[in-house]
C-alpha cells in the first residue's frame, strides 16, 4: 500500500516565534551563531582532502560486499585541449555507483561540492554512501527498485586549494583561459564565469584573498546541449559571441571549457536519471521578520527558463512531468525536516533564477527532476561548525527521497507544498553582527 502524505501546507507547518520586545532587541537569528569572527582561526580539519576522500571511498566499497562500485569518472584537467602528460591528468573525479542505469528503476544522480569551499556537501555524500552500503532491510528495499549514483566532489583541485601553504578552499576550479589552444583568436574574451586573477572572498567576505591561480566557476560551464564541445564549434561565431557582453552572461549556457563540468556531464548522459540532486552552500537568512529562526537551508525545483541555442537554434524546455516530480521530491524533503518549531524546519524556498548554464538548469532541460539543496554557511563564513546538524539536512530528505521513489509515494505528495515553501528573503548580510 502506498503511504499517504497529508496535504500540508508549509507556512502553517513553520509555527512563529514571538517577536521582538519593545524593550530589548532580539538576537538577529535564532540559533544567533555559531559564526566566524574577523579574526578567529577557522579549523577545517573534520573536513576531508582529496587524498583522504579517495581512501574513505575506496574503503566503503570494499566493505559494501559488492553493494558498491567505485569508478572514476575522469580527472580535473582533461580541458578542451587535452593534457601532454599522466602528470598533468589532475585530480580524480569519482562516482559511487549503487545499481546501474537499469531503465526499469527510477535512479537518482547526486553531485556535491560543484564549489571547492563547500565542503558539507561531500562529507554528507559520504554518509549516504556508508548508509546505502550497509546490509539494513530500508537500503535493500531501496536497492531493488531505485539506483543511485553519488558524485561526492566534483572540483577536486578548489577543494585543496593552498593560500600561503594554509588549506583555503575556493569557489573555482583551476584552469587557465588559452583561447589559442582551442582554435580561437589570442584576444577572445573568456566565458564571463572565469576568475583571472584567482581570487576567493575572504574569511567572513570581508574583502578578497588573492590566491593567484586561475579558474571557472563550474556551476556556469554547463549547457542545454549536452553534446556542446566549444572547439567543434563556428570558431568566427564563437568569437563573437564571446566578444560581446550582450551574450558573453548568465542568460546563456556555458561553454564546456572545464574538465569536470564534462565529466559531469558524461556521467549524466550514461546514467539519464530521473532526479538529479546538487548540494551547495549559500549565505545565512532567517525565516521572515517574524520568525527569525536562522534557515539551513534552501530548496528549488526549478532553475532555468525555456531555452534557444544560440549556435543551432534547438530549443529547450522543462517537461510538465519533469517539474511536477520536481516539486515533490523537494516538497517531500521540505516535510521531511519538520520537527516541530525546530531549527530543522526553517526551510525556504531559493531565489527566482534563471540559470541554463548550471548543472540543474542544463539537467532539467533534458529531463531530470531537479532538487538544489543549499545549506547555510562556507568556508570563510562557517568553517566546520555545525557541519553534523547541516549534514542530516541533506541526508535525511535524500533518504526520504529514495524511499519515496522506492514505495511510489514520493507521487503522492501534493505540489502546493513545495509552492507555498517560504521565499527566501530575510538575507543576513554581515554574520558577525550580533544585533
Amino acid at each position: 500500500m502506498k503511504k499517504k502524505f497529508s496535504k500540508v501546507i508549509l507556512p502553517t507547518a513553520l509555527a512563529l516565534t514571538v517577536g521582538a520586545s519593545a524593550v530589548y532587541a532580539a538576537p538577529q537569528s535564532n540559533p544567533n551563531g555559531p559564526y566566524i569572527e574577523d579574526e578567529q582561526n577557522i579549523s577545517l580539519s573534520s573536513y576531508m582532502s582529496n587524498a583522504e576522500l579517495a581512501k574513505k571511498l575506496q574503503k566503503l566499497e570494499t566493505s559494501s560486499n559488492g553493494k558498491m562500485k567505485l569508478e572514476i569518472a575522469g580527472y580535473s584537467n582533461l580541458s578542451p585541449d587535452g593534457y601532454q602528460t599522466e602528470a598533468d591528468k589532475g585530480e580524480p573525479i569519482y562516482v559511487a555507483k549503487f545499481g546501474d542505469n537499469d531503465p526499469n528503476k527510477k535512479r537518482v544522480l547526486i553531485t556535491a561540492q560543484i564549489h571547492g569551499n563547500e565542503q558539507i556537501g561531500a562529507e554528507a555524500a559520504i554518509d549516504i554512501i556508508q548508509k546505502l552500503s550497509s546490509n539494513g532491510k530500508d537500503v535493500q528495499e531501496i536497492l531493488d527498485k531505485v539506483s543511485v549514483w553519488i558524485m561526492p566532489r566534483i572540483n577536486p583541485e578548489g577543494s585543496d586549494n593552498l593560500y600561503e601553504g594554509t588549506w583555503y578552499p575556493t569557489r573555482y576550479t583551476h584552469q587557465t583561459w588559452l583561447p589559442e589552444n582551442i582554435g580561437l583568436p589570442t584576444d577572445t574574451l573568456a566565458p564571463w564565469y572565469y576568475n583571472a586573477d584567482g581570487s576567493e572572498r575572504a574569511q567572513n567576505n570581508d574583502g578578497r584573498v588573492v590566491y593567484g591561480i586561475p579558474g571557472y566557476d563550474q556551476n556556469r560551464d554547463y549547457n542545454p546541449n549536452l553534446d556542446f564541445k566549444v572547439e567543434d564549434q563556428d570558431l568566427d561565431e564563437v568569437a563573437s559571441f564571446l566578444n560581446s557582453r550582450s551574450t558573453n552572461n548568465s542568460r546563456f549556457g556555458g561553454f564546456y571549457v572545464t574538465a569536470e563540468a564534462r565529466i559531469v556531464t558524461s556521467v549524466f548522459k550514461d546514467f539519464q536519471p530521473d532526479v538529479y540532486v546538487d548540494v551547495h552552500h549559500r549565505g545565512f537568512n532567517t525565516v521572515s521578520d517574524e520568525d527569525n529562526r536562522s534557515v539551513p537551508v534552501q530548496f528549488a525545483a526549478a532553475v532555468a527558463d525555456p531555452y534557444v541555442d544560440p549556435f543551432s537554434g534547438e530549443q529547450y524546455e522543462v517537461d510538465e512531468d519533469v517539474l511536477k516530480l520536481a516539486k515533490q521530491v523537494n516538497a517531500l524533503s521540505a516535510l521531511t525536516l519538520q520537527k516541530g518549531n525546530s531549527h530543522f524546519g526553517a526551510v525556504q524556498k531559493y531565489p527566482d533564477v534563471n540559470l541554463p548554464g548550471t548543472a540543474l538548469g542544463a539537467f532539467a532541460l533534458n529531463d531530470a527532476s531537479i532538487m538544489l539543496i543549499e545549506i547555510k554557511g562556507q568556508s570563510q563564513t562557517l568553517g566546520q561548525k555545525q557541519s553534523g546538524m547541516l549534514k542530516e539536512t541533506v541526508t535525511q530528505p535524500l533518504f526520504a527521497v529514495f524511499k519515496g521513489l522506492a514505495d511510489g509515494s514520493v507521487y503522492d505528495v501534493d505540489t502546493a507544498v513545495y509552492d507555498a515553501i517560504p521565499e527566501s528573503s530575510n538575507s543576513i548580510s554581515d554574520p558577525s553582527t550580533r544585533d
